[in-house]
């Protein structure tokens, strides 16, 4: 997309907000994510963001730019977008979303969700196949579905989502995943999870990206939150477990994840996280001996 036709965008989206809505409580937004795997890949994003309004943590709306860049062995692709994005919600509920475009196609994400003890969430997200066969061809892949949190007791929780992914295509794929979660130690916030997860492809092998037929996983994951200072936030997790999918056997599956965050009841907060995982992602070419590293930074600061 090209750089006037990105300003006119940019223009038509702030124009179709009603004038009467005054800036308030305006905040800065910043956000990058990078990963890479083991078959080439690679996938950078950069946005820039402006909150005309914020009230708090869980109010406000604005707009966002972004660069997102896609590569892998012998190709590259990149391109701009712009998004409109709010949240809100009173009493038991709240919503939160953005859409834009590439210039091409409708993109963006979705969530309801209520704040009691049971959280139910539904969401929905669309956005471009990060795969040389998805940019050239213009796939874009969407992903609805609701997730529910139910506590068993002061010490066990589980949860639970159902999905429905479309690529584009022909292949329609369903998602299971279920976590069991025991709090082993909460005042040190450790906890034991088991986490069962599975999709089934309608229509394997479609395009490049990975769509073997069936995929199943069950991880043992330990898990660290730590709260110090004046509510700063750190996070580590790590788990072991087994993998298999059509054409090939059961193998070992891992995972770790990093997280930090500072306090939101500031003007300002921060978050980054990095992460490995041998499951194979959309982008991924084959299953066998994947791995799969990426970092996520976001912050905002209120004026």
């Amino acid at each position: 997309m090209s750089g006037g036709v990105h300003m006119v965008l940019a223009a038509a989206l702030l124009a179709s907000f009603p004038a009467m809505v005054q800036a308030s409580d305006p905040a800065l937004r910043a956000e990058g994510f990078v990963s890479s795997d083991s078959d080439g890949n690679d996938v950078q994003r950069a946005s820039l963001g402006w909150d005309f309004s914020r009230r708090d943590i869980e109010h406000w709306w604005g707009m966002r730019v972004e660069h997102a860049r896609y590569s892998g062995d012998g190709w590259s692709h990149e391109e701009e977008r712009v998004f409109l994005r709010a949240a809100g919600g009173e009493g038991g509920w709240r919503w939160m979303g953005e859409a834009g475009s590439n210039g091409d196609d409708l993109l963006g994400s979705a969530s309801v969700y209520s704040t009691d003890k049971r959280r139910k969430e539904f969401f929905l997200e669309r956005d471009v196949l990060e795969t040389r066969q998805g940019v050239e061809r213009g796939l874009v892949h969407s992903f609805a579905g609701a997730a529910i949190d139910l506590p068993l007791s002061e010490r066990w929780t589980a949860t639970g989502l159902v999905g429905l992914q479309d690529f584009g295509g022909d292949n329609l794929r369903r998602h299971l995943r279920a976590n069991l979660i025991y709090a082993v130690a909460p005042e040190q916030g450790i906890s034991l999870q088991l986490r069962l997860r599975q999709f089934n492809d309608s229509d394997p092998n479609e395009a490049d990206y990975f769509a073997p037929g069936r995929y199943r996983q069950a991880l043992g994951v330990v898990s660290m939150r730590r709260f110090f200072g004046d509510g700063y936030q750190l996070r580590a997790t790590a788990g072991y477990g087994r993998q298999d999918f059509t054409g090939l056997g059961s193998q070992p599956s891992r995972l770790l994840e990093l997280d930090f965050q500072t306090p939101k009841t500031g003007g300002h907060f921060l978050r980054a996280t990095a992460g490995y995982s041998d499951a194979p992602g959309n982008n991924a070419s084959q299953g066998a001996g994947y791995r799969y590293r990426y970092v996520r930074v976001e912050g905002v600061w209120e004026f």
